[in-house]
């Protein structure tokens, strides 16, 4: 059994969850990787703090420079959130020629470039399954499982919290407000939920998927963003009529003239895999050329699953495998920028809820609207209401092109039969 000196940055949620498999697995984990793994060093920075967890020897402090200086460490587990102290740890690790391991997906989504650079330079591995959907091997079946393959589009549901409060309020009838405060009571969503709802965590996790999948620089300031915060208890019910549940999606899809790359709440098929995934689960969808769609789903984020995919990292580090891979992929140093569409040059799938007044000719000038944009729809539904006179219409394109049916939406809502502004949402396709 080989030893190997590693170091344990950060002692939140997931350093938590790596001690936990670390002083209940570690024999196991030791006879399947063949390394004897010695915990020497954990740098938090409430170190005095009561704990109830075994520290497995380790000295523990508060000072970066105990870590760096540490000769006994040969890989540091970098759980710490944010991107500026953070991003000065991890350099100063790799600096001091210590591979890092980090579960930080902002940190890689903004700084990608120069983390990576410092590793070259120092010639250290940065290791990053943890960081897209905890413990499903996203990465590794993407950059390793499906490297053959020219990869077709990447659809994921890559926010539990999101998927959580979207379940709830459509399996319980519960308002957004009161799913999230059930989510933030269960530990799922933060006190301050804001990079969870409005779908920047998830941008995150998709810029490095589309990095990986597309072999080329992703400017994260590029990527399209819309959260959860809108959708309403009459969205999920109107979703529910036209045979879909909406979900937050991720996605990256190769189109003839550049890459569809955006976060948005999405129309999902019911008789669709994403639309199965419940509560605060996450999936991963990836349609490669020569392979065909490949659905990964589980726990996306909490101690355990993201301590697993940690650990991961940590034996491939180990063992050579991850630094031969980080020194001939080319998605880790490019230059290359992937080009991306404007939304209006995207061919999609729409959705369009319009609240018009319930008289002759209104169902008509509406479809007849989309027609002259060139928008065909694949299906359509009017609820009337007799009390006030009003109505509902309900429809679903099949894919055009967004900037065209943008524009329709711009002609209807001019009309003097429009009550309220439209609602609009993606719809999910699959490509035939």
């Amino acid at each position: 059994m080989q030893d190997y000196g590693i170091g344990l940055l950060g002692w939140g949620t997931v350093g938590g969850g790596i001690l936990d498999i670390l002083s209940q697995e570690g024999g196991h984990l030791s006879r399947r990787s063949g390394f004897d793994f010695n915990l020497h060093r954990i740098v938090t920075a409430n170190p005095d703090r009561k704990r109830d967890q075994d520290q497995m020897g380790a000295e523990l402090s508060s000072s970066i420079d105990d870590m760096v200086n540490d000769d006994r460490v040969q890989c540091v587990l970098h759980m710490v959130g944010g991107t500026d102290v953070a991003k000065d740890m991890a350099i100063a690790c790799l600096e001091a020629g210590k591979h890092v391991v980090t579960a930080n997906k902002a940190l890689l989504a903004e700084h990608w470039d120069e983390l990576f650079e410092v590793a070259a330079t120092n010639q250290t591995c940065l290791a990053f399954e943890a960081a897209v959907a905890g413990g499903i091997p996203a990465i590794l079946g993407l950059r390793d499982g499906l490297i053959a393959n020219r990869i077709q589009g990447v659809k994921g549901i890559l926010n539990g919290t999101c998927n959580y409060i979207l379940t709830q309020m459509e399996e319980r009838g519960l308002s957004y407000d009161d799913a999230l405060g059930q989510a933030q009571e269960l530990g799922y969503a933060e006190a301050d939920p804001t990079l969870d709802v409005d779908g920047t965590d998830t941008a995150h996790k998709l810029a490095i998927l589309a990095r990986i999948a597309y072999n080329g620089r992703i400017n994260f300031d590029d990527i399209a963003i819309e959260g959860i915060q809108a959708i309403t208890a009459g969205d999920i019910a109107s979703a529910k009529r036209m045979g879909a549940r909406i979900k937050l999606l991720g996605v990256a899809d190769r189109q003839e003239k550049g890459l569809e790359l955006h976060v948005a709440p999405t129309l999902v098929p019911i008789e669709h895999e994403l639309a199965a995934v419940r509560m605060n689960y996450n999936a991963v969808l990836i349609d490669g050329h020569a392979a065909g769609p490949n659905l990964q789903v589980g726990q996306g984020a909490g101690a355990l699953p993201t301590a697993s995919a940690v650990l991961s990292d940590l034996v491939s580090i180990a063992s050579g495998a991850y630094g031969k891979i980080s020194g001939h992929f080319g998605y880790f140093h490019t230059t290359k920028k992937v080009p991306l569409l404007a939304e209006a040059d995207e061919r999609t799938g729409s959705y369009g809820r319009f609240n018009v007044k319930d008289e002759p000719g209104v169902l008509a000038a509406i479809t007849n609207t989309l027609s002259e944009f060139n928008i065909n729809i694949l299906s359509v539904n009017q609820e009337v209401f007799a009390k006030d006179n009003r109505a509902t219409v309900e429809v679903i394109t099949h894919p055009s092109m967004t900037g065209d049916f943008l524009k329709a939406i711009e002609k209807i809502d001019g009309f003097d039969f429009t009550v309220e502004p439209t609602v609009i949402l993606r719809r999910m396709f699959e490509k035939a």
